[in-house]
């Protein structure tokens, strides 16, 4: 039986949600974002960085971490398995990106607080999060056509955007973390939009993190 009160955490979760601010708080123009994803190997987190030039998206600077994983996996629960290592990472940069992309979803959650939005508020960071699948929004249509995008909506509100980044591929889940507006979330990710699914800067991290896992004993 687990020992986590999810009642209280659900609570916390909303907490947090009040404090997310939706709107652009990060330096313009960009000239820098960063991709952060996590891979898992037994009882250890790796938690991938990689800094990236905007608009370039030449690699500046990358950096792994490995952790102990400290919370089961439980669905919309995340946040407390996977923030605490990234806002490890996070707190450790001498120079911090203009924006982080988080491979997790930001407000598309059910209680508008998913580890993109948590890792934001927690360290006051501007944060997007891009996820592979859908948690609890729903969508008129499904774009089908490459560089279109249509709203997300949960409890009738707008949570992020459905983007088709690649052709014959499934689109991708975009929604603010916090500092960041709809409005601009949507132009940033396609902007960061290569011959890969994902943004580069998310790309690359995932890349780094899997490469790690296979390495490590």
């Amino acid at each position: 039986m687990l020992s986590w009160n999810l009642e209280e955490l659900r609570d916390l979760q909303k907490k947090i949600a009040k404090r997310i601010i939706l709107k652009d708080r990060f330096r313009k123009p960009i000239t820098s974002i960063a991709g952060i994803d996590l891979a898992f190997k037994e009882d250890r987190a790796i938690t991938a960085y990689v800094l990236m030039a905007f608009p370039s998206q030449k690699i500046i600077h990358k950096k792994i971490a490995i952790s102990p994983i400290e919370f089961p996996y439980i669905p919309t629960f995340l946040s407390f398995r996977e923030g605490p290592p990234i806002v490890k990472v996070i707190n450790s940069l001498d120079v911090k990106p203009d924006v982080f992309m988080i491979n997790a979803h930001g407000i598309a959650h059910p209680s508008f607080c998913g580890c993109a939005s948590h890792v934001g508020v927690m360290t006051q960071n501007p944060t997007i999060g891009v996820a592979q699948s859908n948690l609890c929004g729903k969508y008129k249509v499904t774009p089908e056509e490459v560089d279109k995008y249509v709203p997300l909506f949960y409890e009738s509100r707008t949570v992020g955007w459905i983007f088709k980044s690649k052709k014959s591929c499934r689109p991708i889940f975009i929604s603010p973390g916090h500092l960041v507006s709809l409005e601009s979330l949507i132009e940033i990710t396609r902007r960061c939009i290569g011959k890969y699914k994902l943004p580069i800067p998310l790309y690359y991290a995932h890349k780094l993190a899997s490469e790690t896992k296979r390495t490590i004993s």
